[in-house]
């Protein structure tokens, strides 16, 4: 459905933005991303580990962070540059997860691999480095998603340890909470993480199928969506997101890696208000123009009964509400592109006299 109106809200799908690429105009592997200065959308890639028989930290193509504008429609997104790449050097990244900006612009990137955040400025420069985890801290770790606070505070999970740790911008840590278990409070591989407009922190509890809120001191405040594959229901959540009037969007992704994935929508009481699953009629722009540049590939997509499976989501990683322009955009990972949806709040419904 590419207009849904439900509880006096509207989401219109606008466009999608993106196509599969290691480098250059496109994605690969899209897992988080962020509006920064001036506009420019950043995005995680994950890439992928595909070369055999060199080291370790040589093995991946296509980790870097994208950077983008989005435009109004299709058509008028812009490829604007990119920086970083796969590897454990200074500014390189193995397994990036999760980006935020701060009040400056500057950026911070979270490896889980390497269990540490990278800081960038607004241009891609690097600028510093620093650890996750403490030397007090034995076991396993992975820092995953990030988020930041009005004050400049750092949230950052840890999928492994099962913990959301507290930072400065400079790397000072500030405290911890989260132990693993299900009960209200706790935690089993948190990932994707926000801070709403009054303080309030969000965690993708993502093996409870849940969403948790919390105070910025870690009190357990309330828990949004419980296990299922209903409308509605969790399973395996990995990111979400605040819009400026309190609802909260859930992304979630499947149980086995063929389910398409979706992306629920709560109000700020966690009344349930709808699901969208993915729209995207029309490949984008950039998709096009490498459909149109290969005649074989214009042959082979007449010749399939329905194009409707690419409409949809295939495992969504990541939310990012643009509150400026009023759109939801959800990181589409397994098609390297992201889906925008507008939200309406004075949409008029046509009145057809048939």
């Amino acid at each position: 459905m590419l207009t849904e109106t439900v509880a006096g809200r509207t989401y219109d799908y606008s466009h999608s933005v993106g196509r599969g690429s290691a480098t250059g105009m496109g994605f690969s592997n899209p897992v988080a991303a962020v509006l920064g200065k001036d506009d420019i959308l950043y995005i995680v890639n994950r890439g992928s580990e595909s070369i055999s028989n060199v080291s370790w930290n040589r093995t991946g193509v296509g980790a870097r962070v994208s950077q983008v504008t989005i435009g109004d429609d299709a058509g008028q997104e812009s490829f604007i540059g990119e920086f970083s790449r796969y590897g454990n050097g200074d500014g390189q990244l193995i397994w990036p997860a999760g980006i935020v900006a701060d009040s400056k612009g500057d950026l911070y990137v979270t490896d889980e691999w390497l269990n540490r955040v990278s800081q960038f400025d607004k241009d891609g420069q690097f600028l510093s480095q620093w650890t996750t985890v403490g030397e007090d801290e034995p076991g396993y770790n992975g820092s995953a998603g990030i988020a930041i606070d009005a004050d400049d505070v750092l949230y950052i999970t840890d999928g492994r340890s099962h913990k959301v740790r507290k930072f400065t911008t400079d790397g000072e840590f500030l405290g911890s909470w989260g132990t693993y278990g299900s009960g209200d409070g706790e935690l089993d591989s948190p990932w994707g993480i926000t801070v709403d407009s009054k303080g309030f922190v969000y965690v993708a509890d993502f093996n409870n199928h849940r969403v948790q809120k919390f105070t910025k001191d870690g009190e357990f405040v309330a828990q949004f969506g419980s296990h299922g594959t209903k409308r509605g229901q969790l399973n395996y959540p990995t990111d979400v997101a605040v819009d400026p009037e309190g609802d909260v969007y859930i992304c979630d992704w499947s149980g086995n890696g063929w389910e398409q994935g979706r992306v629920h929508i709560f109000d700020e009481d966690g009344k349930f208000i709808t699901s969208l699953v993915g729209d995207a009629q029309q490949l984008s722009t950039w998709a096009q123009m490498t459909v149109d540049a290969n005649a074989d590939y214009i042959k082979r997509r007449r010749e399939v009964r329905t194009t409707e499976p690419e409409w949809r989501f295939a495992q969504p990683t990541a939310v990012e509400y643009d509150a400026a322009n009023g759109r939801l955009l959800v990181m589409d990972t397994q098609r390297s592109r992201f889906q925008v949806y507008r939200k309406q709040s004075q949409y008029m419904v046509p009145q057809l006299n048939l």
